[in-house]
Order: C-alpha cells, then structure tokens, then sequence
C-alpha cells in the first residue's frame, strides 16, 4: 500500500486489487464514524470488513516486495523503502497538524512535544495500543507495522532461502497462539505482529510458488465456499474471530487475482490504475483524518449519506493527487 514515486515494474492486476482493498478499509472507516457499523459496507456474519482489507495488503506488500527485492542490495533497499514510507507520512502529518493546530489554537494539544517523533516515526498509533498519548492524526496503526515488516523483511528473505518450511510452521504457530490465547494482549489481534508477520509471509510463499495463485476449478471452487461461508454463515468462536477474517482475505486475494488477470487491460488503464495504486498509501494515511473533518460537521446528518460518502471520498482522492505532486517535486 505504499506510495512509490521511483519507477518499478507495476501489474495491473495488482494494482487493481489494492485499490479495492484500499476502498474496503475506506468505507469500513466511514460506516463507523457515521454510525452504520451494521452496514454491509462495514460487517458481515464473521467480523468487520476493515481486517479484511488490511489481510489483503499484508499479502500483496509480501508479494511486491519480495517480488522487487529478493536480490537487491540491502543499502538500495532501505532507500526505497524510506522514499516510499516516509516523504507522504510526513507531508501527511505536518497538514494535518497544522489544521489541527488551528481548529485547537495550541501547538502542543497533545501533550509533551517529543512525542511528534512518535508521529515522525510512523509509530504513533500503534504505541497507542499501550496507552501511551501521541500526536496521532494520519494513518492507523498498519503504519507501525508496515514499517516493522519492511525492516523484518532482510531477515525473512534470508528465511525464505534457507529455511522456508521451518520458518513457515514457526509463524504459523505463533499466528494461531495468538488467535488462541493472545500473545500481545494489549493489541486487537489484527494489529498483532504475529499476525502481520505470518500474512507478509504468506505474500512471499506466493511469490516464490507462483503456481499457487494459478486459477485451478478445485483452487476457485474452494475460495468461493470459504467466502460465501465466512460472509454468510455464524461461525464459532476459536479463540477469537481472527482466523475466520483471514481466511476470508485470503481466498479473497486468490479469487480477486484471477479475476483481475482477466481484464484486458490497455496502456492508458495500466497507467490509471498504476496511478492510483501508487497513491493508495497516501489516500491511507488521509482517508480517516478526512472522514473525520468531514462528518463532525452538524450539517452532515441532515446530507444523504451517500453525498457524504462521495464528499469524503473526492476530497481524500484530490488531496492525494496534491501531496503526491508535492512529494515528487521534493524527491525529484
């Protein structure tokens, strides 16, 4: 889901399937602030839909990254890691926090000033989960974690060639204590990184065996029970819902994918959709900060929602369209 103003080799495919995941978080997001949470823009018999996008993205960032970077020197790696996390999380920040500023008319409303750095690290939201009061305003607690991942990811490339089918049952048995027992009791298990670990993870294993995501009828047969199972049908309770959103994302991807693969796409739509996929980590970081601006506003109650909706919705595309410009001219 990053933004990435340094050329590299885009599929469309791809960047159609971030798009929707990207549209799945954003209209989960609004159906909470505006208070549709039954909505089935927001939930489904087995959870929310947000946990569902996020799925989705963890898997993709583990196949494009290990897809770009398998072999690439470590030094080039982190530059283009740090290019594509860090230019629109601050330009993000510094815009909402001048806004913030003037609707509160202090500097400092949230607290001792150093704790900007938290924001300026990406790691705002996440240490929330601890209790701890940040100057969080832009991105959720994935930012946390995607930052953690792309760092994890030098030592899981090393894994992947070494010790793929040890490393895989470790992660898995850590992603299902989690979803048992809870090893990080203070987080959702969604935010967990045993959870992001394990689908970053996922997202190699399908790089590296490509023929996993190959359209089979027995392979597209399954992921569409398993979809209309988790969507449809009251599942029990294993430990907690976590494993039934996950394996909804999963055969999600897989059946998005081939779906995707289909279209016949031309120059100018691979360009779009690479334009949009490109910004979708800004349109992240924004998304919720705008819903936010947009539906406190007394008058919003009395607008169709689906007004509203399409408010929050353009007024978060254009201001990514903008920060990307500014971000480009900066990088350039």
């Amino acid at each position: 889901m990053t933004s990435t103003n340094v050329k590299s080799k885009r599929m469309p495919q791809f960047d159609l399937l971030r798009i929707v995941a990207i549209l799945i978080i954003f209209n989960y997001h609004f159906c909470i602030d505006m208070g549709a949470d039954t909505s089935i823009f927001c939930s489904y018999k087995n959870g929310g839909w947000g946990s569902v996008g996020t799925c989705i993205f963890f898997i993709l960032s583990g196949y494009m990254i290990h897809m770009t970077s398998k072999n690439k020197a470590v030094g080039e790696y982190l530059k283009k890691r740090f290019l594509s996390i860090y230019p629109p999380l601050w330009i993000c920040f510094f815009i909402a926090y001048a806004i913030t500023c003037a609707r509160r008319n202090s500097l400092f409303w949230g607290g001792h000033p150093a704790r900007i750095i938290l924001s300026l690290m990406g790691v705002d939201t996440y240490v929330m989960f601890y209790g701890i009061p940040t100057y969080a305003l832009v991105g959720e607690w994935f930012t946390g974690m995607i930052i953690f991942l792309y760092a994890m990811y030098l030592l899981l490339r090393v894994l992947m060639k070494k010790a793929p089918v040890i490393t895989t049952i470790i992660l898995a048995a850590l992603y299902f204590a989690e979803s048992m027992i809870g090893i990080q009791p203070v987080f959702a298990p969604d935010a967990s990184v045993f959870t992001g670990v394990a689908l970053f993870w996922l997202g190699m294993l399908f790089q590296e065996n490509k023929s996993w995501l190959d359209f089979g009828i027995i392979k597209t047969v399954l992921a569409t029970i398993v979809t209309a199972v988790v969507l449809f049908v009251p599942l029990p309770y294993i430990g907690n819902v976590l494993p039934w959103k996950n394996l909804l994302g999963i055969a999600l991807f897989y059946l998005l994918t081939n779906i995707f693969s289909l279209i016949p796409y031309g120059d100018n739509s691979k360009k779009l959709l690479g334009y949009f996929g490109s910004i979708s980590f800004i349109i992240y970081l924004i998304h919720h900060f705008v819903i936010f601006r947009v539906t406190e506003n007394d008058m919003i109650f009395t607008t169709p929602i689906i007004i509203t909706y399409i408010i929050s919705l353009f007024i978060t595309v254009f201001s990514a369209v903008i920060i990307n410009y500014l971000i480009s001219k900066i990088i350039k």
